[in-house]
């Protein structure tokens, strides 16, 4: 009887712990939590002792979230500092000073096309003009008459500020473009439109598209973004979330 009592007792006990763990909103980009945080949110809480409520809004908008007191952790996949760049370019005002980045991974860049486009392999510096508006049709690569469509988020996403620093020095994208909420949606529109060009991570390319090859590799940071120090229960996730990307 005893036995059974204690037993009891232990999995109540564990019942109200799992119960009563915090709830940690994270906000920010797809990327982060595509690659990362949602494949391993499991092993994450576990290891930091919180639940997970993760918003995959975008690299801006996450960033915006976080110095405007929404969220206490933001997810971005570009450098901070051009996330920075991009939110004071929009007028928010905030002190820049008190931003912590922790990098927690790594992923990669891809360029999606239609699985119908002849151009399969472009050079940096052909992707470069087309970014910067130099080439604006696919026949002047080896490809179909048609107009290239750069099918990517707005200014100040993730793999859009990568793909921009990577390939234009920083500069802005001049070409046609389709901005789209996020960087996982250019998939579903390029696997729609045969004349596009998408800006995507290479784990959300599908079936649907296929990848353009080039001879430059653009990579991304994940990163988890804290305003001054991080707080314990922050300190653990984002030490759970390292650990995570190393596996």
């Amino acid at each position: 009887m005893c036995l059974r009592i204690a037993i009891l007792g232990l999995v109540v006990a564990l019942g109200t712990s799992v119960a009563n763990a915090e709830t940690v909103e994270i906000h920010g980009s797809t990327t982060v939590s595509g690659n990362l945080l949602i494949p391993k949110k499991g092993d994450i809480e576990k290891a930091a002792g919180v639940d997970l409520q993760i918003v995959g809004n975008g690299s801006g908008r996450g960033l915006s979230d976080l110095v405007e007191g929404k969220v206490k952790l933001a997810m971005i996949s570009a450098p901070l500092g051009d996330e920075v760049k991009s939110l004071k370019a929009k007028g928010l005002s905030f002190d820049e000073g008190k931003l912590q980045a922790h990098q927690v991974g790594a992923a990669h860049v891809a360029f999606a096309v239609h699985p119908s486009n002849s151009v399969q392999t472009l050079t940096a510096a052909q992707i470069a003009d087309v970014l910067a508006g130099k080439i604006t049709n696919w026949k002047d690569l080896g490809g179909s008459d048609k107009a290239i469509v750069v099918v990517c988020e707005g200014k100040g996403g993730g793999v859009r500020s990568v793909v921009e620093h990577a390939f234009l020095e920083g500069g802005d994208i001049a070409a046609e473009t389709r901005e789209i909420p996020n960087a996982p949606q250019a998939v579903q529109i390029v696997s729609q439109l045969d004349q596009a060009l998408g800006l995507v991570s290479r784990v959300s390319l599908n079936p649907g598209v296929a990848e353009l090859k080039t001879d430059k590799d653009a990579i991304q940071p994940l990163i988890l973004v804290t305003m001054g120090d991080p707080e314990p229960d922050l300190a653990k996730i984002i030490d759970a979330a390292k650990t995570a990307g190393t596996e």
